[in-house]
């Protein structure tokens, strides 16, 4: 358990203040910031970075002092007045950015227990404690720390960052940084990416104000109402307000599932987001009986050199749809590949304007739509092994798989949520339903469907007619299914 700590001042002077809107990931990640807190919840990001032997504690401080005078992102906090952010910062975001010239950081130092495993598993006990607060994003920076060693001698460095300020693409420079001075490098994080600093929070936002993100914008905008106008009716909406206990985590580890992915990427060509996200979609379509599957893909738009190494979010959802009525599995693997590609090219845009776009095309049609189902592909620095398999190797790997349902801190404002970390170690599946839509029985309904489809698809063509038998075998009760 964590220590009583003392704590030591972070204090840095990095020049120019100013004020400037969110960029529109930024605007995205403080609606479901603010959606998530009345549960209690935080949207935040955790990273537990092992210590060199030689480093000192001083030397961590001046680390986190030139952290904080790299990357402006980490000492701006929310300003939630609409005079706080200058034009661009969308008719709904009622907030922009207060860049800090000067401040002071508040680093924890925990002294643990004797023994390696003891400072391990302190070290892991702070971080978690660390993000089991909410972020005040107005009053606080986005940034927490602490410091865990033993007889004075730091062995591991707890931060904890504001989904307001970073998204996961956005820490890979931060944990270069790290590495550059005081971090042991993990097996599996990136290689050494360019010393450049990327684009800066205010210089997004700038940038999306300009004519051609605006016409990207626009692009992108045109994509999803083409998805909302074909995109399948939502069951009628749930009774009562959002409780602490309505979303619930069932998490996934298969070796079957990691053969199958990997061999079906392999038969069809496409990579194994693709396959997941037209299993996800398979899915979804045949258990709602309808002949068009949605989903949201969750975009990093880093494709530019200027945001490849940027500690600000570049991620928002972005809608497609695909047919599914009369499709093979390698079929709808291909138009998944076609129209993601479509989705995700144009995948930046104002999220005010899409909020706007899905509630007049509810009025159009005259009926309810979700639009939230998601798919977080969260890929490693390693890649997920592609080979063909067989029967055997896939019913023999089958009983090693583990389904279970576990805590989260954070909360989407999804009927389903499926985050999909993947590497070459295998997937690890958690998929977060919102249990006053879907029930629990129907969560692991839907979750043995899915690996089911991809074992099969791994070893034969999957036809349009066995889709339908493999989905809904076994399929929960109508009274399971419905909406609650």
């Amino acid at each position: 358990m964590p220590t009583t700590p003392e704590h030591r001042a972070v204090r840095f002077a990095a020049g120019e203040a100013r004020r400037a809107p969110l960029t529109w990931s930024q605007q995205y990640y403080l609606a479901e910031t603010d959606a998530a807190r009345p549960l209690g919840r935080g949207l935040a990001i955790s990273r537990l970075y092992e210590l060199r032997a030689d480093v000192r504690e001083q030397d961590v401080v001046t680390a986190l002092r030139d952290l904080l005078h790299r990357f402006e992102g980490l000492r701006s906090t929310v300003v939630r007045d609409t005079a706080g952010a200058t034009a661009g910062a969308g008719a709904d975001a009622g907030a922009g950015q207060h860049v800090h010239a000067e401040g002071t950081l508040r680093l924890a130092v925990h002294d643990a227990d004797d023994g390696a495993r003891g400072v391990a598993e302190a070290a892991t006990a702070v971080l978690d404690e660390l993000a089991a607060t909410p972020f005040d994003v107005a009053e606080e920076w986005p940034v927490r720390a602490a410091l865990i060693g033993r007889a004075g001698r730091p062995r591991f460095l707890a931060l904890v960052f504001s989904h307001v300020a970073v998204d996961a693409f956005a820490l890979l420079p931060v944990t270069e940084h790290l590495v550059s001075t005081v971090a042991v490098r993990h097996p599996e994080w990136p290689p050494a990416r360019s010393r450049d600093a990327g684009r800066s929070p205010h210089e997004q936002a700038a940038a999306e104000a300009t004519e051609p993100a605006r016409r990207t914008a626009e692009r992108a905008l045109r994509r999803a109402a083409e998805a909302f106008r074909t995109m399948p009716t939502a069951p009628p909406a749930p009774d009562g307000a959002a409780s602490p206990d309505r979303y619930r985590f069932l998490s996934r580890t298969s070796p079957a599932l990691d053969l199958a992915a990997g061999a079906v990427s392999l038969r069809t060509g496409e990579s194994v987001a693709t396959v997941l996200a037209a299993a996800m979609v398979t899915v979804d379509a045949h258990l709602a009986d309808s002949l068009t599957g949605y989903l949201q893909l969750l975009a990093a738009n880093r494709s530019r050199p200027e945001t490849v190494n940027a500690v600000v979010p570049c991620s928002q959802p972005v809608p497609f749809c695909v047919p599914v009525a009369g499709s093979s599995f390698p079929e709808l693997v291909r138009v998944t590949a076609s129209a993601t590609l479509g989705a995700l090219r144009f995948g930046s845009y104002p999220p005010d304007r899409l909020a706007e776009l899905h509630r007049a095309v509810e009025r159009e049609r005259g009926v309810r739509l979700d639009i939230t189902p998601t798919l977080n592909y969260r890929p490693r620095a390693s890649t997920l092994p592609r080979r063909e398999v067989t029967a055997v190797e896939l019913e023999e790997s089958a009983a090693a798989g583990l389904t279970r349902w576990i805590p989260s801190d954070l909360v989407w404002r999804s009927t389903r949520y499926l985050s999909a970390d993947v590497s070459e170690s295998g997937i690890r599946l958690v998929l977060q339903v919102d249990t006053q839509v879907h029930t629990p029985g129907w969560a692991e309904h839907w979750m043995a469907a899915l690996e089911r489809l991809l074992c099969a698809a791994a070893i034969r063509e999957v036809s349009a007619e066995e889709l339908q038998h493999l989905v809904k075998q076994s399929q929960p009760t109508s009274q399971e299914s419905r909406c609650l």
